[in-house]
């Protein structure tokens, strides 16, 4: 290609989880277009990591509900065209985020056909891809740079955790714990229906203490999960501790500090898996062949599936992830110790 810089949109607005997923993309685009310029457009608090992401150059903040506000709309659609974009990829394809496409005049808008594009965004982005709805959402999102002509490698994540944040993360663990390397668990989840209960992840960290005398950090954020760490921490007899409140950038080196990490189908597990910690996930209302940890060195545990469309996945109570037992998850995190014995041999 040219020495012209190659000015890409990418228009994956939310949630957490799903914006990491998406940091492949970022990352494959510029191994095949070194000279690619790269404007994220985002509404979550992903920012945080988008901003030490290397290969992404801008992000632009959008209101959550810029389409219902003509102001913030009219805001966004000036400071779209402030550099002429030669694409927009629409990981996302929802009406919010193929808007920001159309309205930015880029010539190519690439984003998923039905049944991954929803709502208008097929209509509203010139190109549709076709997408095998099996694939894992990071092999999905690659899809979309076939017209591009790119052929993505193995996924990178790509985070420059600065040098003060790792110390920082580093020195937390350690006086918290005693150990360098704990098993961090996570009890919360975007929908109750992910939720496993916080009794068990207690009792998970009693035994980790018992058989294993490995200590357990609680990450958490937000009342809701700080009162389910101190559930589990009480349920656990101290076995389990509370990590600090922690920005998603500190949370990424706490996570890298991890001899394993414990949670539902939730955005701290994309997290994990980015910043190279192996995971012991547990799934109920989602598949993990579709959105759990990503590669073959992280165990998913699956005991029900409820097979409902996305709303009622979203509205129902926790009764598949309550199938997975105790049992199940320290069977679970005893291979994935005995891994780490056999490697470390």
């Amino acid at each position: 290609m040219s020495d012209k810089p190659y000015n890409l949109l990418i228009t994956r607005l939310s949630a957490i989880g799903d914006c990491i997923a998406t940091l492949p993309m970022a990352a494959a685009i510029k191994a095949a277009m070194p000279n690619a310029r790269i404007t994220w457009a985002v509404s979550c608090a992903a920012r945080q990591l988008l901003e030490i992401c290397p290969d992404v150059d801008r992000v632009v903040s959008v209101p959550k509900r810029y389409l219902r506000t003509p102001s913030d709309l009219m805001a966004m659609r000036r400071q779209l065209r402030e550099q002429p974009l030669d694409c927009v990829l629409d990981p996302q394809s929802l009406t919010k985020s193929a808007a920001l496409g159309w309205m930015s005049n880029a010539p190519l808008r690439i984003g998923f056909a039905k049944p991954r594009g929803r709502e208008l965004a097929p209509w509203m982005n010139t190109v549709s891809v076709d997408s095998d709805p099996e694939l894992h959402v990071i092999d999905a999102q690659a899809e979309l740079l076939r017209p591009l002509d790119i052929v993505p490698g193995k996924p990178q994540f790509n985070l420059n955790i600065p040098n003060d944040v790792s110390q920082w993360a580093q020195q937390h663990v350690m006086e918290s714990v005693g150990d360098p390397n704990p098993v961090i668990m996570n009890p919360g989840a975007g929908w109750d229906s992910k939720m496993w209960p916080a009794e068990r992840f207690g009792q998970v960290a009693a035994w980790l203490r018992n058989e294993h005398k490995i200590p357990t950090l609680i990450v958490w954020a937000g009342q809701r999960e700080r009162e389910l760490a101190e559930q589990i921490r009480q349920v656990s007899g101290d076995a389990a501790v509370l990590a600090a409140d922690t920005s998603l950038v500190q949370l990424a080196a706490v996570l890298k500090q991890a001899k394993l990490f414990l949670s539902s189908d939730t955005g701290p597990m994309h997290l994990a898996v980015a910043v190279g910690t192996r995971c012991v996930t547990l799934h109920g209302p989602t598949r993990p062949e579709l959105s759990g940890p990503y590669g073959p060195e992280h165990i998913s545990i699956q005991k029900a599936r409820f097979d409902g469309t996305s709303r009622q996945r979203r509205s129902a109570d926790n009764w598949s992830m309550r199938a997975i037992e105790v049992v199940d998850v320290c069977a679970g995190l005893t291979q994935m110790l005995s891994r780490s014995s056999r490697a470390a041999a």
